[in-house]
């Protein structure tokens, strides 16, 4: 097997590297709950969304979301989901359940 070559995100990471304010904070909320997704995507332009797993969605090292957690992640995949069009990731070391 060949490893391919992945020039978007080459292109994505030049972009932070050049502009690092894209890949910094400029929101602070108690809870993914409290962010309105939808007006993310409609009014500021955003196609995705990115949820780190310790301390945001699940307890370390746990394997099931918070239930303010579940309710904000849930509101994201309903504006971001994939049949959108756009993305959701999650950085995580260990599986979860939604």
């Amino acid at each position: 097997m060949v490893q391919s070559l992945n020039l978007k995100a080459l292109a994505s990471l030049t972009s932070i590297i050049r502009r690092p304010y894209l890949a910094s904070p400029h929101v602070f909320v108690k809870t993914i709950s409290d962010i309105d997704y939808r007006k993310l995507r409609d009014e500021c332009g955003i196609r995705g969304v990115i949820f780190d797993k310790d301390n945001t969605l699940t307890a370390p090292y746990e394997t099931t979301t918070h239930l303010n957690a579940s309710i904000g992640l849930r509101n994201a995949i309903s504006v971001f989901g994939i049949d959108q069009g756009n993305h959701i990731y999650f950085y995580c070391t260990i599986p979860f359940l939604l």
